[in-house]
């Protein structure tokens, strides 16, 4: 990765938008979908370390990168430098690797059923990924800053990567103890319900 500014200015809304091209060349037997990808509206921000703060946006289902601050982000997400090469090394360019490996469905998309479940979400809580390269992520539910974290949710590296290529469940994974979570367990089971929701 060159620098967070590339990852998250650049190469995550190009990834966006290409899931958005490839559902649109779908043609009929996409429609439906595609109208709902193009519904879609709703803000990012993303601190990283000293790199700073990056402000993502979503228009009829476009992704691109603002010059300011949303005044209501749906997610505000906090990671290191380390922690954001780590990241993409994981999940490359598309957050949305990271949610379909949690509902289970790799060609997962936000729409606007989805989003207004997420909104319904008050809390923060960091994802960390344990192995020899250990790395995490904080989820805070609405605008930075980013208060206290009430929440943690902790995997291997392994079985994180199984996840994310669907061949380990979100509710196998807990079942078997080989995802943990701490605290107020409220935050990340409603994120995995309004991920697997119905579009």
């Amino acid at each position: 990765m060159e620098s967070a500014a590339e990852y998250f200015e650049k190469r995550v809304p190009l990834a966006w938008n290409e899931r958005l091209a490839a559902q649109a060349a779908l043609g009929a037997a996409g429609a439906e979908r595609l109208s709902k990808m193009r519904a879609t509206e709703l803000a990012l921000e993303v601190e990283v370390g000293a790199s700073g703060r990056f402000h993502l946006l979503v228009e009829r289902g476009e992704m691109r990168s603002a010059a300011r601050a949303h005044a209501d982000p749906i997610v505000t997400l906090g990671l290191s430098e380390a922690d954001c090469v780590r990241l993409e090394a994981s999940v490359g360019p598309s957050p949305m690797a990271l949610l379909g490996g949690v509902g289970g469905d790799p060609n997962f998309a936000l729409t606007p059923a989805r989003v207004s479940a997420l909104r319904e979400i008050e809390g923060t809580m960091r994802i960390e990924v344990s192995g020899a390269q250990p790395w995490g992520v904080v989820l805070h539910f609405g605008a930075p800053p980013i208060p206290t974290i009430t929440t943690t949710v902790s995997i291997a590296d392994a079985e994180f990567a199984q996840l994310l290529s669907g061949a380990l469940d979100l509710q196998g994974a807990f079942m078997t103890g080989k995802l943990q979570l701490g605290g107020n367990v409220e935050v990340p089971m409603k994120m995995a319900m309004a991920i697997m929701s119905p579009e």
